[in-house]
């Protein structure tokens, strides 16, 4: 087997050296570089929110005059639902679960950490997949 890949590259070799050595022409680059130019940018990866800004500004807009209105004309009477709610059933479950302080420290270290590096991976492939 040897000898039989020795003999396939002497055959290349002289194949290779058979064939004329091709040339660019001289305006190679410009007239690749021009093709790009020309080619539309994809819109793939283009971004687009998913709730547009006017919504996002009905949405704001809503919630203002819902904080407004109610802090105006608000009642003074407790109609809440919430003091009347039961929770002793929902407190009873977790009441006997006691959780060590190192695991704790761990969790709001995790929810940091999650709310610092959303903001950071968000804008850096923004700018990745910048158009």
């Amino acid at each position: 087997m040897d000898k039989e890949q020795k003999n396939i590259d002497e055959f290349i070799s002289k194949a290779m050296q058979s064939l004329p050595v091709e040339k660019t022409s001289v305006d190679f680059t410009d007239l690749i570089m021009s093709k790009i130019a020309v080619e539309k940018p994809s819109t793939v990866t283009t971004y687009t929110s998913l709730i547009s800004k006017p919504v996002w500004v009905l949405i704001f807009v809503l919630i203002s005059g819902l904080c407004v209105y109610l802090s105006f004309f608000g009642t003074a009477e407790n109609s809440s639902w919430l003091p009347s709610a039961n929770y002793n059933a929902l407190t009873s479950v977790f009441k006997n679960i006691h959780l060590n302080s190192s695991l704790i420290y761990g969790i709001v270290a995790l929810a940091l950490m999650t709310l610092i590096q959303v903001p950071i991976y968000k804008n850096y492939y923004k700018n990745k997949f910048q158009v």
